[in-house]
């Protein structure tokens, strides 16, 4: 008979933690994370009947290690947008079952070590974005102009602030720019170069989880996602508000 130790019970809880925390941290949803949590622990013949109730914005998990039953809370401050995290986090899942934690813990590790594209990637794909949009909309005279207006854009929104923030300046930006340039002479369509570069800042994947929260009926999930993505669009309301209130547009 093997003896379980509590270093082995809260390993296997730290393992499963971290899994969570980087899997909400990355964008996913509360059901998606809480499947993967239970997932990892049961790779365990000793770990038996876990718990999991998660929120944007906690973590609380329990399972049964013999006669003990292990709890751990944790609280998760930040979250993104992160694909290739995610993706990387379900093949995780999946090849678990045959990994010892001390292997777990080295994925784990090589996960936390994955970066975002780099910044200037980025905001060159929000150029590429926009002058998609742009065509899309049926503006294929104002290229260049959308183009760089995403470029701006991209610019503001992957800088270090607070996010509202950078919506607020971001919204601005692509409001006010186009309605100066077009009082100043220049033959675009203002109205297009605005619109095609507000799906930058659309909370696209916000939105996608708070309907897969309340087909899984997470309710209280769905309420705060809900509320994220309002503020986030009475942020760029505020500021394409304000740029045609400076504009006089």
């Amino acid at each position: 008979m093997v003896v379980l130790t509590p270093h082995e019970s809260s390993r296997l809880a730290k393992i499963v933690m971290r899994t969570g925390k980087l899997f909400l941290q990355s964008g996913g949803d509360v059901t998606s994370v809480s499947n993967t949590m239970k997932q990892i622990c049961l790779t365990q013949p000793w770990a038996r009947k876990p718990e999991c109730i998660v929120t944007p914005t906690s973590l609380f998990f329990s399972f049964k290690a013999e006669h003990h039953i292990i709890t751990r809370i944790c609280e998760v401050t930040k979250s993104s947008n992160d694909i290739t995290s995610i993706e990387a986090i379900h093949k995780f899942a999946e090849q678990a079952p045959g990994m010892t934690m001390e292997q777990m813990e080295q994925e784990l590790n090589r996960i936390e070590k994955i970066r975002p594209w780099p910044r200037w990637i980025r905001i060159l794909a929000s150029g590429a974005c926009s002058l998609g949009f742009g065509i899309f909309f049926g503006d294929p005279y104002d290229v260049l102009i959308i183009f760089l207006l995403g470029l701006g854009a991209g610019w503001i929104l992957t800088s270090k602030a607070h996010r509202i923030f950078l919506l607020i300046a971001a919204s601005f930006f692509i409001t006010a720019v186009p309605a100066l340039l077009h009082r100043w002479g220049l033959p675009i369509n203002s109205e297009i170069c605005c619109v095609a570069n507000v799906p930058l800042m659309v909370p696209g994947m916000l939105i996608f989880n708070a309907i897969r929260d309340t087909i899984n009926a997470n309710y209280q999930s769905v309420l705060q996602r809900t509320a994220e993505a309002c503020l986030i669009a009475v942020s760029i309301a505020a500021g394409t508000g304000l740029a045609m209130w400076v504009c006089r547009v």
